[in-house]
């Protein structure tokens, strides 16, 4: 049931988000292009990233105070996270930027692959960033950067192989339960979150 309402919270807010990502992967260069490609950096930066915060915070809750409905708490915690809007919006253009240089160098294996690692980086700042926001159990995410570097790695590989499991399978119960909240939870454990149920 936890891992079921954080993960239906998160697509809950970001359902608006997919659709407009689908739609833009489908354009080509041009203006219209340019007007999506803002509009998602304005909807990650709202939606996405706080998002990622609050399942983080959600997980955190879940871990420490027993299984229970997250709908109430992860909407608390996702209006909450927009206070951080300078490390939102930042977060959200270098998102916009790497979406825009990966179908630039589509045609260029090299360059591509070069995106593709730094975003594989963006990845990981994204992960770090969101556990530090909601869990503040190491002084910066530089500390957390320097303490946990391969967790870090470890997280955001298994946050990429759920959401391609989810593409490529395309099974209902990993889209409810696996797509967010179960990566989001094993990087938790895996970064040393709190564990301390009360039940």
């Amino acid at each position: 049931m936890s891992l079921f309402t954080i993960n239906f919270s998160f697509f809950l807010i970001n359902f608006s988000v997919i659709l407009t990502a689908i739609v833009l992967f489908n354009l080509k260069f041009s203006t219209t292009y340019s007007v999506f490609l803002i509009i998602l950096w304005l909807m990650i930066s709202v939606f996405t990233i706080p998002g990622l915060v609050a399942s983080f915070a959600a997980v955190q809750e879940w871990q420490t105070n027993g299984s229970v409905s997250f709908f109430k708490y992860f909407f608390k915690e996702w209006f909450d996270s927009q206070k951080n809007y300078r490390i939102n919006f930042g977060l959200g253009l270098v998102a916009s930027l790497f979406i825009l240089l990966n179908k630039v160098t589509l045609g260029s294996p090299v360059w591509h692959m070069a995106v593709l690692i730094f975003t594989f980086v963006y990845f990981m700042v994204l992960v770090a960033t969101g556990f530090q926001l909601a869990t503040h159990k190491f002084d910066s995410i530089l500390t957390l950067f320097v303490e946990k570097p391969f967790p870090i790695i470890i997280s955001v590989i298994v946050f990429l192989i759920l959401i391609l499991m989810n593409f490529v399978l395309q099974l209902a119960f990993l889209s409810v339960i696996c797509s967010v909240s179960l990566p989001t939870y094993v990087s938790y454990r895996l970064l040393g979150g709190q564990i301390a149920k009360k039940d």
